[in-house]
């Protein structure tokens, strides 16, 4: 069984208050891709019975067309972090809190 697929977010915690804390999470990233996928299914079923356009005296701006859209392009976007290459996205420090996160 090869794990050359296998990639991770990880998200590393460090809280300064006395002593370092350390909180590794590892989460495979093809089940964010599952679950975005079992949801756009959802929301191409829920389409079918809603209007594509707003009615003028909604307050909300935001339709179930537009959410599909979204679910649907941050799928493109998990699928091409998937390749080979390691990614730092976040790595922030202030004086008491280091915050990094990184697909490997």
């Amino acid at each position: 069984m090869s794990i050359n697929g296998f990639r991770a977010l990880w998200i590393r915690l460090q809280i300064e208050d006395r002593r370092f804390i350390k909180i590794p999470f590892p989460i495979p990233l093809y089940i964010f891709e599952e679950l975005l996928d079992c949801f756009l299914d959802i929301l191409i079923i829920a389409c079918f019975f809603t209007p594509k356009v707003l009615a003028s005296n909604t307050t909300s701006r935001i339709s179930v067309h537009l959410v599909k859209e979204l679910t649907y392009d941050v799928i493109k976007l998990l699928q091409s972090l998937n390749s080979n290459e390691p990614y730092d996205l976040i790595d922030v420090s202030t004086d008491k809190v280091k915050v990094l996160i990184k697909i490997r």
